[in-house]
Order: C-alpha cells, then structure tokens, then sequence
C-alpha cells in the first residue's frame, strides 16, 4: 500500500484491485447485477455514487469496469471506460464526446483515426452533435455500447457544462441507449435533488457511508493475506485501537488504510500515537483541501472546526469580523450552501428553519484541531481520544510502546509536535512509571527547539506531585518520599510537603533540613510553612520569612511574630505583638493570647496592654471591650474599664457558646479505617463506637478530631458506592455534619441529597465542591453527582449545571449527550450536534444510569 495507491487506486494493477476489494461488496453487486441484467435496447438508468473523499469512490468504479471486462456475457459487446478524477481534459460536452473517440481510436486501434475525423466539423456550428453522431455511428457499425465510469463526475464534468449543454446531455439519456453513465461525485449535485433540474429523474444515486467496526476488521483482515506474516498485527490484541479509530476516521476508507499501516509499522502503538501518525499522512491531503477553499469559506471552516459540534449560521456569523465588522448571517448562510454542496460540511435539519452544521469528516476536524487550534482545542481532541481508551481499551502493551517510543525519539526522525503531544498524553496517563515518563521527558526536550516544550517540566512534575499524594494517601510514605525527591527543580510546594511527608515519617530533622531549602515564600504558603516549622522548632526561619512576604496585613505579620515569640518562650515580646494584632479579623489571636495567659497567669498585664495600644491609637474600643469579655469567659476577675470601653461594653451582648481549648489528645483509636478500600467491615461498629467514646470523654484535639471525621467520610462513601444502603449512609453524613457544618462535605452531602430525592440546593453545591477538581482533571465525582441525578430523571437539574458552567460540557461530554437523549422532545436540535464518535459512549453511559436507578432508588 503505498502511498500512490491510497491516493490513486488506479496505479494498483488489476488482480491487486480486485483481490483486496473486500468492502462495498453489496454496493458492487448490486450496480454490477443491474449492468449484467441490462441488454440497452432501451436507455437505461444511470447511477451516481456520492460519498466524501476517501470512501472508495474510485475503487468501486474500477472494480466494476474490471468485473464488466472480466464477464463474457458482456465483454462482446460493452467497452467499460474509466475517466479518472484527473481527466481535466474533459470540461464541455463536445471534448467529452472528442474523448470517448480518442479512447475508441485506442481500443480498435485505429491509429487516431475517428478523432482525426472530426477535423471535419471543426467551426460547424453544430460540432458538438456532429462529434456525437459520429460516435454513435462507429459504436454502431461495430455493434458495441459503451459504459463510462467517470470519476469526479460533478466538479470535474458537470459544474462546467453551460445550462445549454446540459439540457442537451439530458436529451441524449433521455433517448440513446448506446452510452450508459456510472458516476461518483464527492461534492452534493444540485442537479440530482432538485425536481426542476434536468438530470433528476436520470440517475440512481447511491451514498457511500463510513465502514462500520466489521466492515473496518474485515478490511484490514483481508489486507493481512498479502502481508508476510512477520509483520502482520494481531487483530484481536488489537481491538481497543481499531475501535477506537475507526470511530474517530468516521470510517473513511482511506484513512483506515493508513491506520493499518501504522499498527503494522508499529505494532505496540497507542491510539492517540497512532491517531497522530495518521494526521501526518494526511496532512497534505487536508492542507490543501482547506487551501483550496475561498478566504470566507476558510474563516467559516475555521469556526466550525474549533466548535467541534455543529453550530448555527447565526453563531458563526458572530464569530467572524470583516474590518472590525461582524459578518451578516445571510452571507455566511450562503457560503455554507456553497460548503455543503461540496461535501466539506453536513446540514443537520432541526425543528426550525435555522439549521445546523458540523464538518462533514470527523477526522479532517480532528486534524484541524491539532493542526490549527489553540492548546485548549488540542486538549479537546486528545481528551476525546482518552475517553474512549478508557471505555475501550484492553491492550497490555503499554510498556512496549513506551521504549519503542524511546527509541524513535532518539532516531532524530520523529515529528516534534508529535513527540510533544504524546508527551503531554502520558503525563495525563496513570498507566506509566514515574521513571519511564522522566526518560520520555528528557529525550522529548531533546529533540525540541526553545521555547517549544518549556511548560513539559512543570507539568511532569505536577504529575510527580500528584503520583506522591496517592502514595501518601495509600500510606506508602517512603514511597512519596522518594517520588518527591526525584523532582528537579523543585518549587516551594514541592519541599513543603516534603517536609509534611517527613514529619509524618516521623523523620524530623529530615524535614528540618527541607524545610531550610525553602526559598522566599508566598503569602498562600505561610500558613503551610507556619505549621511546619512549628512542628521542627525553625522558628528564626519563620521569623526571616514572615518579615519577607508580600502582601500580607501588618497585623496579621504581627499575630506570626507573637506566635513565635510564645513557643520560644519569650512572652513579654509575644505579648506586645498578639494585643497588636487584635484589630484583625482572626479569631485565633485571641485563642493564642489564651494560650500566653495559661503560661504567665498575668491577665493584668495583658490587659495593661490593651489599654496602652487603645491610648495610643493602634487599638478599637470594640477590639478592646471584645478582648475582655473573651478573657472573663475564661477568668473570673472583675476587670476595670475607662468610660469608652465601659459603654461599649453594654452593647455587647453575653456570649451564648463557650470556646473549647485544644489541651489533650484524644486516645489513639487507629483501625484499617482511612482508607475505604481496606475497611473491615467486621469491625466497622466497633471502630465508631470507639471514635465517639474518645470524642465524648476526652478534650478534643484538632489532629484526632480530623482521624475521627477521615474514618466517618471513609466509611460513608463504603455505604455510599460499595453497599447502597441510604439509611446507613444518612446516620453517617449526619454526624460529619454535627462534627463540622461549616466544612461542607460536600460531594457526599450533594449525594446524600439526591439520594433521598432534595434537589433545591444540589445547582449551588456541586458548582461549589467538583467542579474546580473537574477541570483539573478529575472528573469521577462530578460524573458520578450527574449520573445520579439522571437516574432520578432530574434532568433540567443538570441541564442548568452544565449552563452555569462554561466548558463543563467538553469535561463530561458523553453525559451531555446522554442528558440530550433525554431532552430530545423538548431541545431536539441538541442532540444533533452530537459526532459519531460519541454514539457508543453514550449508549453505556445511558446503561450506566439504568443501574443507578437500581442501585439508588
């Protein structure tokens, strides 16, 4: 299969053509029986075949005329002719006749004398009838028909006949039996749908479809009998791939072909490296279709390309500027007429009268995207492509891929857009080691030029990161450790949790030493890098670092001092910086001033110092008269007042709850709890029940009190997605709540929620717990929120979601589709925008909520 033959199936000889014909069949027998059946007495009826490049147009028309030359009942008295789609020659209906006798010449071989004839009626006013007349006659005198296989029958031929020439053409089918026409076209025909055209009633025409999966398996299948068996590709190994890009090439033919070529060059590769193989083949095929294009198609193409589903004229007239100007939709409308008449895009018929359009070949939008679109629009595709391994995939190869990968990266041939992209594809992956992703990364780097790659680093060690958080969570420390470790170039994030991960290794002076390397800090890392070195005494390194930050408040740069200066022990000075820092807003001054009083027992003195800073200015009244009323909460002393504070005072009304201090720690209650995977279930009961003893009897201790809630939340989501039992889950949810209203449990409340049939508040809350994680990535508990309420058949409660969220859709686009399906009576358009790639998805994501409606009833 070279790439002439792709391009240009008449190159193949004879037997290779017919031998490797395995697709199309019914088609060919069907047009092959009614030319077999016909005698052409009479004139018969002639066929077009319609179909978008790369569906076999050319194949089909050659495999008839060869099958025409091969029969005996035919070959007597049928010439099969065959006019590719490079026969430019041919643009009148007189050079057309002038052809066929220059084509007669060569198969009676006349030495050119039926065209030399027509010298004769050269400057006759009737010298294209008089050509034709003559044709007729010599097919006569020699008792033979001739049937034409004209290729690219529309743009090539019949796009410029005169209007004249084509009322005549209309007459000769009408009457001569001599001449039978078997036509394909890649653009649409006018001509053909319209009742008042002359050639409506003349042809039978015949579209050609994308290849479904077993046509797709029986068409590599066969081309595999002609391979020799080293290199042949093992078809069911291989399945996952296949499926995949067979839907994403919408079947086309030709696009197929150059798949297989890519499996057989490189039997352990991925789809989406496969997928950008075969881009590249087709890239000068798609360059130049779009080239070809006007500039106001082109802008139109590009809008409806980076759109992906189909759009309306409207929508892509508001996305087009001419000198600062919005094109007008009715332009747009008939440049889009023109697109469709040429197959380059669909009309999707609606309800309405505004209808709407998508690229007519899903590949050649694909292409486009990765081609032209911004990082986003690439995302889009390879996210697509990603989806559907995920529902598709069955191959173990991976490891084989990845050193074959290798190893093209550092032949110096491979694409580097190419290397990059899959690069980026495998850093999303979860299927590769850390320590092959490096290698890939580092021989990626070396092949691009600067600037190129420069974010790939960044996002390699954001996967790191990501890697050492699952380990960390899984309890394998050490193991986070050393993934963390092997970042280069780490950023202040990056040792912080380090330093976390030692400390809970319970390797402190480890984490000591980290916590040294970290360079100047952020105002959203102090409160990180505040807890930690207070967890390993750095205190001077704290202070250093908190007089650096920028923007951070004065008086919250005071309330760090004071805190440091109250574990150093140096109270006199903690004292001066926390009353300082009592006109913030932060409640934990006070506590923290709490604390400095349980150390000194001297409340005159710090409310000597409140006064001061009141005297002075640097304190409120209120903040005062607030400081005050929190100490005899505490301490049963009468404290004096001056006038302004007193009056004050009466207006603060008596606090109703008392804080609780965080002075013991609760007993040591560990079970196989934080993670809900390795629950037993056996000793759940017993597990809570001691987590609410050692709550009840014990002061609490905010670090158990999180232990405590993780084992509840742990054994919520148990209920939740292993057991279904609403009652259970309810109990749960219920004492997280009571342990903590204001941190939200989110994703589990909004579950809870549907579960028990509460809608009013799931719009405001899911927008507020997933769909930041969703757009970083992680899209399991938004899937399984939206899937949920499907089966509960709210189906305008999702429709508002992914309103009141711009992009949601392109994150969970099989669910959209599946909510459309739904929708369908009442928003009909929608769902036509879909692609075929996506039918399959949604059809199990459809089978997906019939059994949430099971398990969640």
């Amino acid at each position: 299969m070279a790439e002439t033959t792709l391009y240009n199936p008449a190159t193949l000889n004879r037997q290779d053509l017919i031998s490797n014909f395995v697709v199309r069949t019914k088609i060919f027998e069907r047009i092959f029986s009614d030319i077999k059946d016909s005698d052409m007495r009479h004139p018969e009826k002639h066929f077009l075949i319609q179909g978008q490049r790369g569906m076999g147009k050319t194949t089909l028309l050659l495999r008839l005329k060869y099958e025409v030359e091969r029969e005996d009942s035919l070959r007597e008295w049928v010439i099969p002719v065959f006019f590719n789609e490079e026969s430019y020659d041919v643009n009148s209906l007189s050079s057309f006749w002038e052809k066929l006798l220059k084509y007669l010449d060569d198969y009676f071989d006349t030495d050119g004398e039926f065209y030399e004839y027509t010298e004769k009626f050269v400057d006759s006013e009737d010298y294209e009838r008089l050509c034709f007349d003559f044709l007729i006659e010599k097919l006569r005198e020699r008792s033979k028909k001739l049937i034409i296989f004209f290729d690219n029958f529309g743009e090539l031929f019949l796009d410029n006949l005169r209007d004249k020439e084509k009322r005549r053409l209309r007459e000769i089918l009408i009457d001569c039996n001599d001449v039978r026409i078997v036509a394909a076209s890649a653009v649409v025909i006018n001509d053909f749908h319209d009742y008042s055209e002359p050639f409506f009633q003349y042809f039978q025409i015949i579209y050609l479809e994308g290849l479904n999966k077993e046509e797709t398996y029986e068409l590599i299948t066969k081309l595999q009998q002609d391979c020799n068996s080293e290199r042949q590709i093992d078809i069911k190994k291989h399945k996952a791939k296949i499926d995949t890009l067979t839907v994403l090439t919408g079947g086309v033919i030709r696009t197929i072909m150059m798949l297989y070529q890519v499996l057989l060059d490189d039997p352990n590769g991925k789809a989406l490296e496969d997928l950008e193989k075969v881009l590249d083949k087709v890239t000068p095929l798609f360059k130049h279709r779009i080239e070809d294009l006007p500039l106001q198609q082109r802008r139109i193409v590009d809008v409806i390309a980076k759109k992906w589903d189909a759009v309306s004229a409207k929508e892509i007239a508001l996305e087009i500027r001419e000198d600062g100007r919005k094109m007008q939709t009715k332009l747009v409308s008939a440049q889009l007429a023109q697109l469709e008449r040429n197959n380059v895009i669909e009309k999707k018929g609606t309800t309405t009268k505004n209808h709407l359009y998508q690229l007519r070949e899903r590949f050649f939008n694909i292409w486009y995207l990765m081609r032209n679109g911004d990082r986003r629009d690439r995302k889009r595709v390879a996210w697509l492509t990603k989806f559907l391994e995920v529902w598709y995939d069955d191959d173990d190869s991976f490891d084989a891929f990845i050193r074959n990968h290798i190893q093209s990266l550092r032949s110096g041939k491979f694409i580097p857009s190419s290397a990059l992209l899959i690069a980026e594809a495998l850093v999303n992956s979860d299927k590769i080691d850390l320590k092959k992703l490096d290698g890939i990364i580092e021989e990626t780097s070396a092949i691009l030029k600067n600037g190129e790659g420069g974010y790939l680093p960044n996002l390699f060690n954001n996967k790191k990161m990501a890697v050492a958080h699952r380990k960390f969570d899984t309890g394998d420390i050490a193991q986070a450790i050393e993934v963390l470790n092997s970042i280069k170039n780490p950023v202040n994030l990056t040792y912080l949790v380090l330093a976390y991960y030692y400390l809970t290794n319970k390797q402190s002076s480890e984490a000591s030493s980290v916590i040294k390397r970290v360079k100047r800090i952020k105002i959203d890392e102090l409160n990180f890098y505040k807890f930690l070195c207070f967890e390993v005494g750095q205190y001077d390194e704290l202070l250093k670092q908190v007089d650096k930050v920028k923007g951070i408040e004065a008086l919250d740069r005071s309330f760090i001092r004071g805190e440091v200066y109250l574990k150093k022990g140096e109270y006199e000075r903690a004292k001066a910086e926390l009353v300082s820092a009592l006109s913030s807003s932060n409640e934990e001054v006070k506590f923290a001033i709490l604390e400095l009083l349980k150390e000194t027992s001297d409340v005159d003195a710090v409310v000597s110092e409140a006064r001061r800073k009141f005297d002075l200015g640097d304190l409120k009244a209120e903040d005062l008269v607030d400081l005050i009323v929190f100490i005899q909460d505490y301490y049963d002393v009468d404290i004096e007042l001056n006038s302004e504070a007193s009056t004050l005072l009466t207006f603060v009304t008596e606090r109703s709850a008392r804080f609780f201090y965080w002075s013991a720690v609760v007993k040591q209650t560990e079970a196989s709890f934080d993670d809900s995977s390795m629950i037993d279930t056996s000793k759940m009961n017993d597990v809570i029940e001691q987590f609410e003893i050692a709550v009840q009897l014990f002061e609490k201790e905010a670090d158990e009190t999180y232990r405590y809630e993780k084992a509840l939340s742990s054994l919520l989501l148990y209920y939740i997605i292993m057991t279904f039992e609403k009652d259970k889950a309810n109990q749960i949810y219920n004492k997280l709540v009571d342990l903590d209203p204001e941190t939200a449990w989110m994703s589990y409340g909004v579950i809870i929620d549907i579960w028990n049939d509460r809608y009013d508040s799931v719009l405001d809350t899911i927008l507020q717990s997933q769909l930041t994680d969703a757009k970083d990535g992680n899209v399991m508990v938004l899937s399984h929120v939206l899937l949920m309420l499907l089966a509960k058949k709210q189906y305008h409660t999702v429709y508002s979601i992914f309103k009141s969220e711009q992009g949601l859709e392109n994150l969970v686009k099989p669910i959209y589709y599946a909510l459309m399906t739904f929708l369908k009576d009442e928003m009909p358009n929608e769902i036509v925008k879909m692609g075929t790639e996506l039918v399959t998805p949604v059809e199990e994501i459809l089978q997906k909520i019939k059994q949430f409606e099971i398990d969640y009833k």
